[in-house]
């Protein structure tokens, strides 16, 4: 498979014809199911230099995959100490020493000497899974999930790119890039209250999420006190209280009855939209509703979910 550039580091983002979208009927190059119901992250079971299987998670926002130091203990993958990434995410940032595999196979593909972060095992990710995989690798393809069957699947680009699909509603993707381009991640705007609020795409998240700004201008006013704390890569950070939204407006779709956590998470100052309205999707924002990232033509299909067998 051919590899792509990689860029260091983020972890946390029609035209044509109308047709019945068929993506769910043929073309997958690759299946993944969502096994774990008490998970909100997308597992998949990885080899790395034919070693295995470990427990990689699938992250929209993370620009860059990582591995923990165990997992490139036990498949013979070196470090790089002199080389290093900056490794930002939801509750903090850290730099780490970057390793490169020889290939990472998963779901039947195979993807040749990605450059990856490595992580120690002391960080509380270490708990949950093996390595994770980001855009580096999902950007190759065109990523679809399915929330009726609980799967994505993975297909080549040309499928999806420049054609309109009947029944779905597309949303433009745009980047936000960080440290003079270094890092990009994807945003697509959502209407709260009339309040468009730019929000990133990250199905890697355990939770939606908005910045005190963006409630604020919604109307909602929080206390500065913790409510609640959660777990992001590199540690634990708090959130000031939870939201229900009974209407959010992505283009012409309507969301309806959706929770967001409030807090200024690190994150946003990272990508540098603490001064303005922003929010982070999580996977739960999409649990009624089939979506497809089309990283080629830059925009996200969405439609309400399909029963199985549908």
């Amino acid at each position: 498979m051919k590899r792509i550039p990689v860029w260091p580091v983020l972890t946390l983002l029609l035209a044509g014809c109308a047709a019945e979208l068929v993506l769910e009927k043929d073309g997958a190059l690759a299946v993944i199911p969502r096994e774990d119901r008490s998970s909100t992250h997308m597992l998949v079971d990885a080899m790395v230099n034919g070693e295995g299987p470990f427990r990689f998670a699938i992250d929209s926002a993370a620009s860059i995959s990582v591995i923990l130091e165990s997992t490139a203990e036990a498949a013979g993958v070196e470090t790089n100490t002199d080389k290093r990434v900056l490794l930002r995410g939801m509750t903090g940032s850290g730099t780490f020493p970057t390793a490169m595999a020889d290939q990472i196979s998963v779901a039947g593909l195979t993807w040749e000497t990605p450059l990856l972060a490595w992580l120690p095992d002391r960080l509380p990710i270490a708990k949950r899974m093996d390595g994770l995989l980001g855009t580096d690798f999902l950007g190759q393809y065109a990523v679809a999930y399915f929330a009726g069957e609980r799967v994505m699947r993975l297909y080549p680009k040309q499928i999806v790119e420049g054609r309109g699909f009947r029944g779905w509603v597309s949303v433009p993707l745009y980047k936000i890039y960080i440290e003079k381009g270094e890092a990009t991640v994807y945003v697509f705007d959502v209407v709260v209250s009339g309040t468009r609020v730019p929000t990133i795409l990250d199905i890697g998240a355990d939770a939606s999420m908005m910045n005190r700004r963006a409630a604020r201008m919604i109307g909602v006013r929080t206390r500065k006190s913790s409510s609640g704390s959660m777990t992001g890569v590199t540690g634990p950070t708090v959130y000031a209280t939870e939201l229900v939204f009974w209407e959010i407006w992505m283009g012409e779709h309507v969301w309806r009855r959706r929770n967001f956590l409030v807090a200024d998470f690190p994150v946003f100052e990272a990508l540098g939209l603490h001064k303005r309205p922003a929010a982070i999707a999580g996977i739960d924002l999409f649990r009624d509703h089939d979506f497809i990232i089309d990283f080629a033509g830059e925009r996200l299909l969405v439609r309400q979910a399909r029963h199985k067998g549908k």
